[in-house]
């Protein structure tokens, strides 16, 4: 005699298909059978089943359950991850920057910092005793100089964190220099604004009033420059 459990396994779908016509045939000579089916059918109340449907139910629903949280729940924070990733290394340089380029002449030369994940655009996890470089992002050759501002105003600190020099020159292919940033009057401060000179010829002497000059005009000195430069300014 067929059990109620096998016919609902037959309701479920779970049935081999052998068995499913071996089944069908018996409903088709078996109107008692037949009417069991249909009472088993027609049990959608879980309250009106009985003991082993509402543990299958309740067995099916927690293995769902598990199924929707083992599947879903990586690929969501697959997702989390990709997006981070091509939110700083695709998007293109000062916009998902903490400092972001406020104003220049030239925009060939890019600043990366040292973070745990390795050289990337400054953000905000860019601290004061992080590594910073330098990436050329044209097929020039440049001399290339790099000045930290710390405070506001005339009385601003002016800290030349990379120099010049006659026999130094970066392309795309050539080895990088590495070189912090770092304040003589607050040691472990953050910078307000990362200035980086460049240009084909060895650039001329910078004075600590000449950057200054550049960050508070924003480049709207008068007369020509015989160098090109780029203002990183930290976000506020």
């Amino acid at each position: 005699m067929l059990t109620d459990l096998h016919l609902q396994k037959y309701l479920d779908g779970e049935l081999s298909e052998a068995d499913e016509k071996e089944l069908e045939a018996q409903l088709e000579k078996n109107p008692e059978l037949m009417a069991r089916l249909e009472a088993l059918e027609n049990q959608s109340q879980v309250l009106g089943q009985h003991a082993w449907q509402r543990f299958r139910k309740a067995r099916h629903a927690r293995k769902g359950s598990r199924t929707r949280y083992t599947t879903m729940l990586p690929a969501l924070l697959f997702l989390i991850v990709v997006l981070m990733v091509a939110n700083h290394w695709f998007a293109k340089p000062g916009e998902n920057s903490t400092f972001t380029m406020s104003s220049g002449t030239g925009n060939s030369v890019e600043l990366l910092y040292d973070s745990p994940a390795g050289w990337r655009y400054l953000d905000k996890d860019y601290g004061a005793g992080d590594s910073l470089t330098i990436s050329v992002r044209d097929a020039g050759r440049y001399h290339v100089a790099v000045a930290a501002v710390y405070g506001e105003g005339p009385e601003a600190e002016v800290v030349v964190s990379w120099p010049d020099a006659a026999e130094r020159s970066y392309d795309q292919k050539s080895a990088k220099p590495v070189f912090r940033a770092g304040s003589l009057a607050s040691p472990g401060a953050a910078p307000s604004q990362i200035v980086v000179f460049y240009d084909d010829a060895p650039l001329p002497e910078l004075p600590a009033s000449r950057v200054l000059e550049l960050v508070s005009t924003r480049g709207n000195e008068r007369g020509g420059l015989d160098f090109r430069y780029q203002i990183f300014s930290a976000g506020r």
